[in-house]
Parts: structure tokens; sequence; C-alpha cells
């Protein structure tokens, strides 16, 4: 949205701490959008203390149900936005509250925080009959692209489908305080950054690899998980899957390491 509003977007990549406040100093940038696990901890470390121009830090759940069980927020001096991922299926958002810690998330709609001077409803939250989170709205990129219900030749109108997306993420709402919890993410999905791989896929791909072939996904605190793979021939198997045209961070995941043939 600020790149529609006369913002200007720095990039920085990869992680380097003290090249990365440099170049918030330089580029005199007021908000910072990272990881959250990774602001957090520069935050508690006391690294953005010099750069007093920041004054925003947006952190991004790859893994959202660790987002009530994270640490409080112990900038004063700058404000903290949540940012919980789901994958394709969509987002939302809440800005942590004056203690720090997790702004608590309701059921229905979220809107924009009350400092905005224009209020607005982003979307809605919707605990689904199967317990697991749902979302609607602007937000959700299926119902921004979502072709319009065509009937049936066969069997006349379809019938109704839900109109929220499922993200499979397990979640409940607390009864003391009418909060949404979510607890647990899809099963047999693995999330490595902004891609979801199901489990049973990576599986698959390693075995028509060959007998020796492996490919898994590892926790990673930043991305959700990584993957890693491992052949009898590592640049055999990157150019097999590149000409099968899968996604790079699957290629990727067989690049030889220091210390391995």
């Amino acid at each position: 949205m600020w790149l529609l509003s006369g913002g200007t977007l720095a990039m920085h990549h990869p992680f380097d701490e003290n090249v990365l406040l440099r170049q918030i100093e330089t580029e005199r940038c007021d908000t910072l959008i990272a990881p959250a696990p990774l602001a957090l901890r520069m935050a508690e470390a006391g690294a953005l203390s010099s750069v007093p121009g920041l004054r925003h830090v947006v952190g991004l759940w790859r893994v959202p149900e660790q987002v009530g069980s994270s640490a409080l927020w112990p900038d004063n001096e700058r404000q903290m936005t949540d940012v919980y991922l789901f994958g394709e299926a969509g987002l939302f958002a809440a800005r942590r509250a004056e203690d720090g810690s997790p702004a608590p998330i309701m059921p229905g709609p979220y809107r924009s925080p009350p400092q905005v001077p224009i209020s607005s409803t982003a979307g809605e939250i919707v605990l689904t009959p199967n317990g697991t989170l749902g979302l609607r709205g602007p937000m959700v990129p299926i119902a921004a692209y979502a072709a319009p219900a065509q009937p049936s030749d066969a069997f006349g109108t379809p019938p109704p489908q839900p109109d929220y997306v499922d993200t499979g993420y397990a979640a409940r709402i607390d009864r003391a305080t009418g909060t949404i919890a979510i607890t647990a993410p899809p099963a047999g999905v693995m999330a490595v950054g902004g891609y979801r791989f199901p489990e049973q896929d990576l599986q698959e791909w390693a075995r028509r690899l060959g007998p020796n072939a492996m490919l898994t996904a590892l926790p990673d605190r930043l991305s959700g998980h990584r993957l890693a793979g491992r052949a009898s021939d590592n640049a055999r198997a990157r150019e097999a899957l590149t000409e099968l045209g899968l996604n790079p961070l699957m290629v990727e995941a067989f690049r030889d390491r220091p210390g391995t043939g």
C-alpha cells in the first residue's frame, strides 16, 4: 500500500544485522517488515535503538500458531504489528497492545486500528464447523479472483459453497475471553516461506529420484520449515527437478553442503 501512496521500498537480502541497520538509517526508513522472530530478537538485543527514525515494525508469522505464546514486544519507542500468514489462503494483521503482548483476536470483522483516521474492514475471521480458522473478505485472494459460480447442466444449480476460505489451521474459541486461539497447522502440509507443500508430495518426488533419495521439511524458526534433500548424485537430482519445472525451493534442497560429496 505504501507504494501507492508515494513510499519507497528498500529490499534487504541476505540478512546481515549491521548492514540492515545501516540501510535503514541511510534510506531513512520509518517501517521495518521482517520475520517476526527476527524482529523480536533484534528488539530484545536493543539493536533497533540505533535507528531512531524507525517507528513501526511489521512482523511476519509463517507459523501463526506461535503468535499467542511469543515474547512481549520490548520496545516502547516503536509499534509492532503481527501479520498472521496462512500461505495462499490469506492473511490478517493486528497491532500489539501497549504492554507489548499480541492483540486478542476476536471472531468477526477485523478492521483498521482505532489510531487510523479512516476506518475500514479488511475481512472477517470465522471459526468453521470443522474447528478450523476460516477467512473471508477482500484480504483473501480467492475472494478477489474467484470466478462466478456456474450452474451444472446435469444437476441444475450447484449446492451453495461456503463463502469463506478454510485455512486448515486448527482453532478454538476461549470460553473465558471469547478470543480465537490458533492451535496447530494443517496436518500433512509443510509451509516453507510463502509456499506450502503436501508432505506426501515431497516423499513422492524423493521416491522418483531413486532408492537413496530423501526430501524432507525441517522446522525453521523464521520460515516455518526449510527443505533438505539428499541423493546419490545431488547435481543430477537438481537437473532432473529443474527439467520437470518444480519449485526452485525443491531443487535447491539438493544443493551440496560443506562436508558432503
